[in-house]
């Protein structure tokens, strides 16, 4: 152990530290030491068990398993860019060795969820010591409202925004305003092309505004495109569609 004294403490390194086969009590004593300091990536033999509000299983694999500091945990596999499995940041990683195994542990209090991943067979450890940067995000969906906010004329000529971010029952209404009748106009806004999905979300918002209101209703999608099946969708429900791409308004916004 006395190899493993000198390289299981993360903090005391520049940048990375690389276990390759590591034995499992190698393996348990890195994560336990360094989860709360580095993101942790490992690429291991194991299977997933899961319980909080739902239960699931997933089966012996190889699996690539990723811990961060602020308590997230997540296992991937080989297809799609969400996790199988994972716990959000605030939970608690502990591991230890149980028989033939290692056992990583990751819980939650509130509400209550547990994912334990039992590793048989540990291939490679990789612990990065890595920093947060500074994130802007350009061409945003809020981007694009706010230009609409100022310049309105761009959605139609007498449109009257009153509130961003209107809440209704079954969610955001990201604007909310009057055209030049008096009629409730409302904007759903996207950053990439509208496909039928958007339809069904701007159409469930209309018909909760008119439910709520008793008023006539307009929706407007507002986006860089859209699909053929959406548009079809949309003079289906009587609604309506307006081009804005946000790569026309960065660093284009007129007061």
């Amino acid at each position: 152990m006395g190899a493993l004294n000198e390289i299981a403490n993360i903090r005391d390194l520049e940048k990375y530290v690389i276990l390759e086969k590591p034995s499992l009590e190698e393996a348990a004593e890195f994560v336990r030491r360094n989860w709360r300091h580095c993101v942790i990536l490992i690429f291991a033999f194991c299977s997933v068990n899961y319980r909080g509000r739902a239960a699931s299983q997933l089966s012996p694999s190889d699996h690539f398993i990723i811990t961060k500091p602020d308590g997230t945990l997540m296992v991937h596999g080989p297809e799609k860019r969400e996790p199988i499995n994972w716990n959000p940041p605030g939970a608690i990683v502990t591991s230890y060795v149980e028989g033939d195994k290692l056992v990583i542990r990751s819980r939650r209090h509130y509400p209550k969820e547990i994912v334990v991943i039992n590793c048989y067979d540990v291939y490679l450890i990789l612990g990065m010591s890595t920093k947060s940067g500074k994130f802007e995000l350009f061409m945003s969906e809020s981007q694009m409202v706010d230009y609409v906010w100022k310049n309105p004329s761009i959605i139609e000529d007498g449109f009257t925004p009153i509130s961003r971010e209107y809440r209704i029952r079954f969610g955001v209404v990201d604007l909310y305003g009057y055209d030049k009748d008096g009629n409730i106009l409302i904007c759903e806004f996207k950053r990439r092309v509208a496909d039928i999905q958007d339809v069904g979300q701007l159409a469930l918002y209309v018909e909760s505004v008119q439910k709520t209101t008793g008023r006539n209703v307009r929706g407007i999608l507002v986006a860089p495109g859209v699909s053929e099946t959406a548009l079809l969708a949309l003079k289906e429900k009587g609604l309506e569609f307006r081009k804005l791409d946000p790569k026309d308004i960065l660093g284009g916004n007129k007061e």
